[in-house]
């Protein structure tokens, strides 16, 4: 880039949006319901040469509330499913939400997470909405504010080894549009992202990951967020997770324009 270019690894040059990676998590708590889906209803929702690696296929629906983070506080709910590209087997996302501009432009424009904005709660035990409390995390997405898109609920009961969770790599498409009448995309590449991060632990050593009962729906048949394609057909598992982590810049394992 020339000498005289602005300041800033981000735009606007001079006033940067988010500064280069790697982005700090601390004290991030996630939860997620992982199950099958019906494999053809979500093959429409994946780029070319990116297969579930099991029939039926198996997702997971996340929800997440990030306190403290180096792009601010926010929430975020997305769905993974576990594919397979040239023999290599990971977590594939597309599609999520975020209710905050800075993660939203930062991870659509560096790893090609394709984000939307959306209204969102995080609700443990019930009062924040004026109920009674109870043994349950309620998560809702809505978008446009009124059109539910997910209810998730999960109430954790008991420890999970962390050993039993198989930590696959994640896989975005990072799919940017030309900027010319009849030119090529700028960019249309698989982008993997390798994530460092550590478990909370309790007093006496015991992680802070948590396994109990859940569930997921997708309330509205929206053409503009097909979430209800991701319906769950049977649920293999709920879990709770308190931790810190770290996202690095990724690597591209596949150029659609090479």
């Amino acid at each position: 880039m020339s000498d005289s270019m602005p300041p800033g690894f981000s735009m606007p040059l001079g006033a940067s949006l988010y500064p280069p990676p790697p982005y700090e998590f601390r004290r991030a708590d996630q939860a997620w319901i992982q199950y099958e889906v019906d494999t053809e209803a979500i093959k429409q929702m994946l780029p070319p040469g990116v297969e579930p690696d099991s029939d039926p296929a198996v997702c997971e629906a996340w929800v997440c509330w990030y306190s403290w983070s180096t792009l601010g506080p926010y929430h975020e709910a997305y769905i993974m499913v576990r594919v397979v590209v040239d023999g290599v087997r990971y977590w594939y996302q597309p599609v999520i939400f975020t209710d905050s501009e800075v993660p939203l432009a930062a991870g659509r424009e560096v790893w090609g997470f394709a984000k939307k904005l959306a209204v969102m709660s995080w609700d443990w035990g019930g009062a924040s909405r004026g109920g009674t409390r109870n043994e349950q995390l309620l998560f809702t997405v809505e978008r446009p504010a009124g059109q539910r898109i997910m209810t998730f609920t999960m109430a954790p009961e008991a420890p999970y080894p962390p050993s039993e969770r198989e930590n696959l790599p994640v896989l975005s498409f990072r799919h940017l549009p030309p900027s010319e009448q009849g030119a090529p995309p700028a960019a249309s590449e698989l982008v993997r992202l390798d994530v460092a991060g550590a478990l909370y632990k309790s007093a006496d050593g015991t992680p802070e990951f948590w396994t109990g009962r859940g569930s997921v729906s997708f309330d509205a048949r929206s053409t503009i967020d097909p979430w209800h394609v991701f319906t769950p057909t049977k649920i293999l598992g709920a879990y709770w997770t308190t931790a810190d982590f770290s996202l690095p810049l990724g690597t591209v394992v596949k150029d659609y324009l090479a």
